[in-house]
Formats: C-alpha cells, sequence, structure tokens
C-alpha cells in the first residue's frame, strides 16, 4: 500500500529522471523489425547500433555437467562451445562480449548474476540445453523473467543494494521508496525488451536454421530473476531426444544456431535504431 500511494503522489518527481531510464534498462520499449528472407544471411554489424556490450553465460560447467544424453554429451560442454561461437560472431561485429565462464569451470549462479550486472551491459543471453522425460520432445525456446516473479520485492532489494548514479539534486536520489518505484520501471521495461528480443531470435531461428522453434515463455530462473538488464535464457534443443542430441553433436549445427541468434540480435538493435531517429 505505501508504495502505491508513493507511485501515485510522487511519480511527477520522477520526470527529470525518465530519459536515464533506457540507459539504466538496456534499451527502449519499441516493436521488432520483421527478419530478411535467406538461410546463408551474413548478420551486418550492430556496434554502430544500440548494442555495445553483451555479457554471455554458457550455463553449468566444472563438476555440474547439466543435463546428458543418452550417447553421453554433457550440456555444459554444448553451451561453453555456443557462448564461444556467439562471442567471435559478435566480436567480429565490434560488439564488446563479457563471459560468465570461458572454460569448464563452475560459476554459482549468483557470481553470474553479479557479472551481468556489474558489467554495464546491454543485455544478457544465458546459454542451455534442455532435457525432459518424454524423449519424444524437443526443439528450441526462450524464457524470460516471469511476470509471476516478485517485482516491488526485487525493486525494494535493487534500491537498497545497487547503485542508480542518480543526480544528487534529484528527490528520488535521497529516498529508498522512490528508488525502489525506478527500479520497478526498470524490471518492467527490462521484461518487454526480454520478450521482445526472445520473438526476435525465435523469428531467426525458425528462419535460417533447421530447429523447431518452440517458443518464448516467462520462468523464474535465478539468473534472469537477479538481471537489472533486459536477460534471456535460450534452451537450444534437448539432449533428452536422440536424434537433438545427435544435431547438438554437430559443429556445423551448433554455427548455424549461433549465426541465427546473432541475427535475430542483430534485427532487434536495427528496431531500436530505427526507433530513435523517429524520435530525433
Amino acid at each position: 500500500m505505501e508504495e502505491t500511494i508513493l507511485k501515485r503522489n510522487f511519480l511527477y518527481l520522477l520526470v527529470p529522471c525518465a530519459l536515464c531510464l533506457a540507459a539504466l534498462s538496456g534499451c527502449a520499449t519499441v516493436p521488432v523489425e520483421q527478419g530478411r528472407p535467406g538461410t546463408g544471411y551474413k548478420p551486418s554489424s550492430i556496434c554502430y547500433l544500440n548494442i555495445k556490450k553483451v555479457v554471455i553465460d554458457a550455463g553449468h560447467g566444472g563438476y555440474d555437467p547439466g543435463a546428458i544424453g543418452r550417447t553421453g554429451l554433457k550440456e555444459k560442454d554444448v553451451n561453453l562451445d555456443l557462448a564461444k561461437k556467439l562471442r567471435r560472431l559478435l566480436e567480429d561485429q565490434g560488439v564488446q562480449v563479457v563471459m560468465t565462464r570461458s572454460s569448464d569451470e563452475y560459476v554459482p549462479l549468483s557470481k553470474r548474476v553479479e557479472i551481468a550486472n556489474k558489467s554495464h551491459a546491454d543485455l544478457f543471453i544465458s546459454m542451455h540445453a534442455n532435457a525432459n522425460r518424454t524423449r519424444s520432445l524437443n526443439g528450441f525456446e526462450i524464457y524470460y523473467v516471469s511476470p509471476s516473479a516478485n517485482d516491488p520485492k526485487r525493486a525494494m532489494n535493487a534500491a537498497h543494494n545497487i547503485a542508480l548514479n542518480l543526480n544528487p539534486d534529484y528527490f528520488a536520489a535521497r529516498s529508498t521508496n522512490l528508488k525502489a518505484i525506478l527500479w520497478d520501471m526498470i524490471y518492467t521495461d527490462s521484461r518487454a525488451e526480454s520478450i521482445r528480443l526472445a520473438r526476435s531470435i525465435c523469428r531467426s531461428i525458425d528462419r535460417d536454421s533447421s530447429a523447431r522453434v518452440i517458443g518464448v515463455k516467462g520462468a523464474n530462473f535465478y539468473v534472469l530473476r537477479g538481471a537489472t538488464i533486459p536477460a534471456i535464457l535460450v534452451e537450444i534443443g534437448f539432449l533428452s531426444n536422440a536424434a537433438e542430441e545427435r544435431l547438438l553433436r554437430s559443429n556445423s549445427y551448433r554455427q548455424q544456431i549461433a549465426v541465427a541468434i546473432v541475427d535475430g540480435l542483430n534485427q532487434y538493435a536495427k528496431s531500436l535504431a530505427m526507433s530513435e531517429e523517429v524520435r530525433k
């Protein structure tokens, strides 16, 4: 109730901070541009657009293998290989990449979130491979932080623990409750951007790869819940499915998936740039 009253009575005080929200949340809320057809498409540079830095998180690692296929393919290895492929593709375009792990090591979830939040990056992408007891299940899917996540609690926690770098003259800079409202707005914007990014990547995967796209879903995964920037968790396929495990063993298939993901990022970045042009 207190937060509701504060939002109603003091929201006008946040106007001077409105221009900083896009930078704090990573990017603005805009429609996603439709991608171009063709399977041999090479992504053009996105560095000159709004995406300057990306955090890539290779899930699991070290003593935590993640899912294991019938023939022994380990998720941690697939994740790391895809993450490295994404890094090379993005760096070739001038995008700075931060890896939560670059070798077969175990990195706690809390440390992954810390790396993402301290990186001042535009996006967070966590790479995973799926598994299910129903071995016929297969496909590519992407998760964003679920609306069921307790945003007011996340916002208040962020207000206490994460600096917003506001002008000290703003009243919001001296009020924990108002900073929590700002963080609530940031989290709302980040969720919307995560969904748009996920949809853009899924369109690219559907168009430029042989993977079956399942869709975009909400989940309360720790790394998504803890990230303060637009964040997605990519499940590239099911290791529990024999046919998909064979595909995921293929270096050429992994490269195909990586190129399609970067193409989706490129289309997303273009939509942001188009939005900025409209605002000028």
